[in-house]
């Protein structure tokens, strides 16, 4: 410690946490996070922090660590600062409720304490360090938790990032295994979790959870020892499906009891005139609405469809209409979504070959992606060519080794 009063490096953004870490004995120390944001997707954002946040560690000589951030994607990218610096951390609660489960499961959430005198007692002792908290028994169960509470495609992708910046190897085979295995068994906004929250939520998954160590102690012991069962609900699923032929993988979120997506195909590589399509009443109900473009490199950095869902919803196409993406879905929201197609279509994958009138049958029961197009037509295809969108700079930077999404999305 560099004196008798630690120094916790806070987002600047975060006044009520800077009160709360001086009130318990800290020097708060405002961390300089971007103050320009770049046109881009959520995992550009998250690397955009992660390099600032690590440079104003360094730079700050911080005891430790308090993270706090809205978006998950900023939240996230501290992790990843977290990460490199290896400093004592503690993670507050999220504006993103899946997140914040995975965190906590994870060992950087406190369960049953305010985070700021967590912080600085780590900050005081120089540990726990997420170094030596995160690892591969940590990452399932921040898989499990997120899963548990209806975390979709976007949780996978930054705790994909987090396991590849914590030397984590193999995390994508656990994805293939943990995903298929861990329903959604609460509701995030529900009563229920509104009063058991966190705590209740890893309770319930029990056995499933490896006791690992966390900034507050054993996971095991600062779980409540029993908590009702939430109510029975009709909640959302994620599920893998592959091409087999061509190795092309997306990732769906539907509903629970779906067991097959079909229809034909009406293909775009812009959000924004799909948005325009569904606004003109120019789609029909059944069609499988293709926006490519929208991946790793294509965006760059991955687009979250948010307005896209939002017009389906307020049209009443959401449950009607299917998206294929090799972007991600909104957050929350209801909806059939074949999402994160790899290789993205930028890439020139399967998705860059999709043209209008396709068929496709996705059945989630078999895992299987099949088209109506006969092979050797299909393979002989020209994939779509896209505009170059990084321009100059950082994101030009990223787009030229940006990994695959479910590798976390990173720089390669």
């Amino acid at each position: 410690m560099s004196g008798l009063i630690p120094r916790v490096g806070v987002p600047a953004a975060a006044e009520n946490l800077a009160e709360t870490l001086r009130e318990a004995g800290a020097e708060p120390v405002p961390m300089a996070l971007p103050a320009v944001w770049l046109d881009g997707g959520v995992a550009l954002s998250r690397e955009w922090v992660a390099d600032a946040a690590e440079i104003s560690c360094y730079r700050q000589r911080l005891d430790g660590l308090l993270l706090a951030a809205e978006p998950p994607e900023e939240q996230a990218g501290l992790v990843l600062a977290a990460l490199r610096a290896n400093l004592p951390t503690v993670a507050a609660p999220s504006g993103d409720l899946y997140l914040t489960a995975a965190l906590a499961a994870l060992g950087l959430v406190p369960l049953a304490d305010d985070p700021a005198p967590v912080a600085v007692e780590a900050a005081r002792t120089g540990r726990p360090r997420p170094g030596g908290l995160i690892d591969e028994f940590s990452l399932v169960n921040a898989l499990r938790a997120g899963l548990s509470l209806g975390g979709g495609p976007e949780l996978l992708v930054h705790l994909a990032a987090i396991a590849r910046e914590a030397g984590s190897t193999g995390f994508s085979q656990t994805l293939g295994v943990i995903v298929p295995e861990t329903p959604q068994i609460a509701e995030p906004h529900s009563e229920w979790f509104t009063r058991h929250g966190n705590p209740g939520l890893l309770a319930l998954l029990g056995d499933s959870l490896n006791d690992q160590a966390t900034v507050a102690g054993r996971l095991r012991e600062v779980l409540p020892a029993t908590v009702p069962e939430p109510p029975r609900f009709d909640g959302t699923r994620l599920a893998f499906v592959e091409a087999r032929a061509s190795g092309a993988r997306a990732l769906c979120r539907v509903d629970a009891g779906l067991a097959e997506i079909s229809g034909e195909c009406r293909v775009h590589h812009s959000e924004k005139f799909v948005v325009r399509l569904v606004e003109g009443g120019f789609v029909e109900p059944q069609t499988l609405l293709v926006v490519g473009g929208c991946g790793p490199r294509g965006a760059p950095g991955i687009s979250r469809l948010e307005r896209l869902g939002q017009v389906l919803e307020e049209y009443g196409l959401a449950d009607i209409v299917p998206i294929i993406t090799d972007g991600l879905p909104p957050r929350s929201g209801s909806g059939t979504w074949i999402s994160l197609f790899s290789p993205e279509a930028a890439a020139g994958g399967v998705i860059a070959r999709l043209r209008d009138g396709d068929t496709l049958r996705i059945s989630l029961t078999e895992g299987r992606i099949r088209t109506g197009v006969e092979a050797d037509e299909f393979r002989g295809r020209k994939p779509h060519d896209f505009p170059d969108r990084a321009g100059a700079g950082y994101a030009a930077r990223y787009t030229r080794s940006a990994l695959p999404a479910l590798e976390g999305a990173g720089f390669g």
